[in-house]
């Protein structure tokens, strides 16, 4: 039998056919197959090795390595070569500045007024090694913290100073938050206070109250202008009397000078005789008034002083005389 088998793989190589393992018939194929299933195998291997020792960390971010479940370093931005099997990237997070927003939540004001109120939060991570295994979720702490704070805070202001007081709660609530998130390797940047609701109930007393307030101002602005303006006609009325008697006064002195002046020169015209001037003066003054008298419209009986009567019989009397009678 050996003889035989000897026989049949001699003549099998010959022919060029080979055998397998199981003593089947081939040309080779068993062989080559078993050494192109080590080499696939082998480069799986070592491409799976490479990738697991080399950690690819971007700019801005930041990652913890485990080696057999403990902290061993913190990695930076760049490529890094780790041990395959034995360490592990356990956190690769963002390093750069974040936004959190808090949810609206309600609050009482010191005058015991309902509201709701929600912030925002602009925060860092400082110590990712901290950040990872000092506290559980940094980003549900960081929320409480200031949520209880803004709590806190709300309950020890008035609704009205709420409003006007934005920056200094903003400023309260940063320093208590990072009076906390240090020990977490968290910096928080600044909390900024969003929004601040009343309650609808609020809200309507606010509106009654702002509009009683807008009347109230309209109503005291109106009787502020019209006291003003009977004040500014009082003293127009004053100030016109005051003119009138200034400008008749002015009237005056300039007729007085100008008679006086009238006065002096007939007077000089006259032989130095003032009295004498005086006199024709007043007479040319009375016969211009008797004069215009008669000449008005309204004029009916004409009175005439002894003197006048006198002188106009008189002239009448002369006009008698001189006229002829008639035949």
């Amino acid at each position: 039998k050996k003889q035989i088998d000897e026989k049949f793989i001699n003549q099998s190589s010959e022919d060029g056919v080979g055998v397998c393992d199981d003593g089947s018939r081939g040309g080779g194929e068993c062989e080559w197959s078993g050494e192109g299933l080590g080499v696939f195998l082998c480069l799986v291997v070592g491409a799976a090795c490479c990738r697991g020792s080399l950690a690819l960390v971007k700019q801005g971010d930041g990652a913890l390595v485990e080696r057999l479940g403990r902290f061993h370093r913190q990695l930076g931005a760049g490529l890094h070569v780790k041990l395959p099997v034995l360490e592990r990237v356990a956190v690769h997070t963002s390093m750069r500045e974040r936004v959190l927003d808090v949810p609206a939540q309600s609050c009482i004001s010191k005058d015991n007024a309902p509201l709701k109120a929600d912030a925002v939060i602009f925060y860092r991570i400082r110590d990712l090694r901290k950040a990872m295994y000092a506290i559980d979720d940094f980003r549900a702490g960081l929320q409480d913290v200031v949520l209880t704070q803004l709590r806190t805070e709300i309950g020890q202001m008035t609704l009205d100073s709420t409003f006007a007081a934005r920056v200094q709660l903003n400023a309260i609530l940063l320093r208590e938050a990072n009076a906390v998130t240090t020990h977490w390797g968290i910096e928080v940047v600044r909390v900024e206070v969003r929004d601040i609701w009343p309650s609808p109930d609020i809200v309507t007393a606010m509106e009654m109250q702002l509009a009683a307030e807008r009347k109230k101002r309209a109503a005291i602005l109106e009787s502020e202008g019209q006291r003003q303006a009977d004040v500014n006609a009082a003293e127009a009325r004053r100030d016109a009397v005051v003119l009138a008697a200034e400008g008749e006064r002015r009237k005056l002195e300039e007729e007085a000078r100008g008679i006086s002046s009238a006065l002096d020169a007939l007077a000089a015209a006259l032989g130095d005789d003032r009295q004498g001037a005086a006199t024709l003066m007043l007479e040319r003054a009375r016969i211009a008034a008797n004069h215009a008298l008669a000449n008005s419209p309204n004029a009916k009986v004409v009175a005439l002083p002894a003197s006048d009567a006198a002188y106009l019989g008189s002239t009448l009397g002369l006009a008698a005389t001189s006229t002829p009678a008639p035949p």
